[in-house]
């Protein structure tokens, strides 16, 4: 299915529809609820032109809990001096506002789960200020994180999704708390 999103007036402004197609080619039309009308649908769905658009919701407990494990395989890289509270500090991360909304997913089939491109950067700031240990590489670190044998786009792409100087002095100020 392809998708394309264009303006309702000549100027760009006013409201958008999107156009999809199918397979095919065919035209899909979209059905509001507040456009629901029993006789369109009946005659799309005759023509195989119905598809549902529906907004993903976002567990927050869920994708805390998927950073939670995440970030676990690399708990035996933490220093000496932060091995006892490293669950301790995750959580305070996951729970502080401002991280809210970049660790988790917001499109695509990965919508509502932890956003791994942010996990990955947190880790990296966390090695950088003396929480995961300096002497071993970030790549190792990253390869624990994903069990697997290869970096990955998660690795590669880190750097694109920086912190906000809000969350990076939060993380300062957590490390100074726990």
């Amino acid at each position: 299915m392809q998708c394309l999103t264009r303006s309702n007036s000549s100027s760009g402004e006013g409201e958008e529809h999107k156009h999809c197609t199918d397979m095919k080619g065919q035209r899909l039309q979209r059905l509001l609820p507040k456009d629901f009308n029993a006789a369109l649908l009946e005659k799309l769905t005759r023509e195989g032109r119905v598809y549902v658009d529906y907004p993903r919701v976002i567990n927050k407990d869920a994708y805390k809990r998927e950073v939670q494990d995440y970030v676990r395989a690399i708990d035996k890289y933490a220093t000496d001096s932060w091995r006892e509270n490293i669950e301790d500090l995750w959580r305070s991360i996951v729970e502080a506002p401002c991280f809210e909304p970049c660790l988790a997913m917001k499109k695509g089939l990965q919508a509502g789960h932890l956003n791994r491109y942010t996990v990955t950067n947190l880790v990296c700031w966390l090695q950088n200020l003396g929480v995961y240990r300096r002497d071993v590489p970030m790549l190792s670190l990253h390869l624990a994180l994903e069990q697997t044998g290869k970096r990955n786009k998660y690795y590669s792409s880190c750097g694109n999704y920086c912190l906000t100087k809000e969350a990076r002095e939060l993380l300062r100020q957590l490390l100074r708390k726990v």
